[in-house]
Protein backbone atom coordinates (compact mmCIF):
# COMPACT_ATOMS: atom_id res chain seq x y z
CA UNK A 1 0.00 0.00 0.00
CA UNK A 2 1.41 3.34 -1.02
CA UNK A 3 1.39 6.30 1.34
CA UNK A 4 1.03 9.86 0.14
CA UNK A 5 3.70 12.31 1.16
CA UNK A 6 2.72 14.62 3.94
CA UNK A 7 3.75 18.25 4.15
CA UNK A 8 4.00 19.58 7.67
CA UNK A 9 4.07 23.34 8.04
CA UNK A 10 5.98 24.74 11.01
CA UNK A 11 6.14 28.51 11.32
CA UNK A 12 8.27 28.60 14.45
CA UNK A 13 5.63 30.46 16.45
CA UNK A 14 4.09 27.25 17.78
CA UNK A 15 4.64 26.59 21.46
CA UNK A 16 4.09 22.83 21.39
CA UNK A 17 3.30 19.81 19.23
CA UNK A 18 -0.47 20.31 19.54
CA UNK A 19 -0.29 23.77 18.01
CA UNK A 20 1.65 22.38 15.04
CA UNK A 21 -0.94 19.65 14.58
CA UNK A 22 -3.95 21.96 14.80
CA UNK A 23 -2.40 24.58 12.53
CA UNK A 24 -1.83 21.89 9.92
CA UNK A 25 -5.37 20.52 10.42
CA UNK A 26 -6.81 24.01 9.83
CA UNK A 27 -4.66 24.31 6.69
CA UNK A 28 -5.97 20.93 5.52
CA UNK A 29 -9.54 22.07 6.10
CA UNK A 30 -8.83 25.15 4.02
CA UNK A 31 -7.25 22.98 1.31
CA UNK A 32 -10.38 20.79 1.32
CA UNK A 33 -12.32 24.01 0.70
CA UNK A 34 -14.35 23.65 3.86
CA UNK A 35 -16.24 26.80 4.71
CA UNK A 36 -15.91 28.36 8.14
CA UNK A 37 -19.38 27.02 8.98
CA UNK A 38 -18.26 23.49 8.07
CA UNK A 39 -15.12 23.93 10.17
CA UNK A 40 -17.20 25.13 13.12
CA UNK A 41 -19.57 22.18 12.64
CA UNK A 42 -16.56 19.83 12.65
CA UNK A 43 -15.30 21.33 15.90
CA UNK A 44 -18.76 21.14 17.46
CA UNK A 45 -18.98 17.50 16.46
CA UNK A 46 -15.56 16.74 17.96
CA UNK A 47 -16.43 18.48 21.26
CA UNK A 48 -19.77 16.70 21.37
CA UNK A 49 -18.09 13.36 20.73
CA UNK A 50 -15.58 14.03 23.51
CA UNK A 51 -18.36 14.87 25.97
CA UNK A 52 -20.33 11.78 24.95
CA UNK A 53 -17.24 9.61 25.30
CA UNK A 54 -16.57 10.99 28.78
CA UNK A 55 -20.16 10.39 29.89
CA UNK A 56 -20.11 6.95 28.34
CA UNK A 57 -16.89 6.06 30.15
CA UNK A 58 -18.41 7.16 33.48
CA UNK A 59 -21.51 5.05 32.81
CA UNK A 60 -19.35 2.04 31.88
CA UNK A 61 -17.38 2.45 35.10
CA UNK A 62 -20.55 2.62 37.21
CA UNK A 63 -22.03 -0.37 35.36
CA UNK A 64 -18.86 -2.39 35.82
CA UNK A 65 -18.78 -1.65 39.55
CA UNK A 66 -22.42 -2.67 39.98
CA UNK A 67 -21.88 -5.78 37.86
CA UNK A 68 -18.77 -6.82 39.81
CA UNK A 69 -20.73 -6.40 43.04
CA UNK A 70 -23.55 -8.55 41.60
CA UNK A 71 -21.03 -11.18 40.49
CA UNK A 72 -19.35 -11.18 43.89
CA UNK A 73 -22.65 -11.44 45.73
CA UNK A 74 -23.77 -14.21 43.40
CA UNK A 75 -20.58 -16.18 43.94
CA UNK A 76 -20.91 -15.69 47.70
CA UNK A 77 -24.47 -17.01 47.58
CA UNK A 78 -23.36 -20.03 45.55
CA UNK A 79 -20.63 -20.69 48.12
CA UNK A 80 -23.17 -20.53 50.96
CA UNK A 81 -25.43 -23.13 49.29
CA UNK A 82 -28.02 -20.68 47.95
CA UNK A 83 -27.24 -21.86 44.45
CA UNK A 84 -30.33 -20.72 42.53
CA UNK A 85 -30.22 -17.10 43.74
CA UNK A 86 -26.42 -17.03 43.32
CA UNK A 87 -26.58 -18.27 39.73
CA UNK A 88 -29.31 -15.74 38.91
CA UNK A 89 -27.17 -12.86 40.27
CA UNK A 90 -24.05 -14.08 38.44
CA UNK A 91 -25.94 -14.33 35.14
CA UNK A 92 -27.56 -10.94 35.74
CA UNK A 93 -24.20 -9.29 36.46
CA UNK A 94 -22.60 -10.87 33.42
CA UNK A 95 -25.47 -9.92 31.10
CA UNK A 96 -25.46 -6.31 32.36
CA UNK A 97 -21.77 -6.02 31.50
CA UNK A 98 -22.21 -7.50 28.03
CA UNK A 99 -25.29 -5.44 27.14
CA UNK A 100 -23.76 -2.16 28.35
CA UNK A 101 -20.53 -2.71 26.44
CA UNK A 102 -22.39 -3.63 23.23
CA UNK A 103 -24.65 -0.57 23.48
CA UNK A 104 -21.65 1.68 24.07
CA UNK A 105 -19.82 0.19 21.11
CA UNK A 106 -22.84 0.70 18.86
CA UNK A 107 -23.23 4.32 19.98
CA UNK A 108 -19.52 5.02 19.42
CA UNK A 109 -19.54 3.63 15.87
CA UNK A 110 -22.66 5.61 14.98
CA UNK A 111 -21.10 8.88 16.24
CA UNK A 112 -18.26 8.80 13.72
CA UNK A 113 -19.25 10.74 10.64
CA UNK A 114 -17.66 9.89 7.32
CA UNK A 115 -17.42 13.55 6.43
CA UNK A 116 -14.59 14.17 8.88
CA UNK A 117 -12.69 10.89 8.69
CA UNK A 118 -10.03 12.38 6.40
CA UNK A 119 -9.36 15.25 8.81
CA UNK A 120 -9.22 12.88 11.78
CA UNK A 121 -6.78 10.60 9.98
CA UNK A 122 -4.59 13.60 9.10
CA UNK A 123 -4.56 14.65 12.76
CA UNK A 124 -3.60 11.12 13.86
CA UNK A 125 -0.86 10.92 11.21
CA UNK A 126 0.58 14.28 12.24
CA UNK A 127 0.52 13.26 15.88
CA UNK A 128 2.36 10.01 15.18
CA UNK A 129 4.98 11.76 13.02
CA UNK A 130 5.67 14.51 15.56
CA UNK A 131 6.25 12.20 18.56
Amino acid sequence: MEKKGMNITITGEEKNKNEIIYNNVVDAMNNLKMTKDEQIEYLKTKVSNMENTYQSNIMILITLIISVLLLGLGLYLVATDQIFLGIVLVLLGFSVIVVKLLLTLRRYTSMRTKKYIEIDSLKENLSSILK
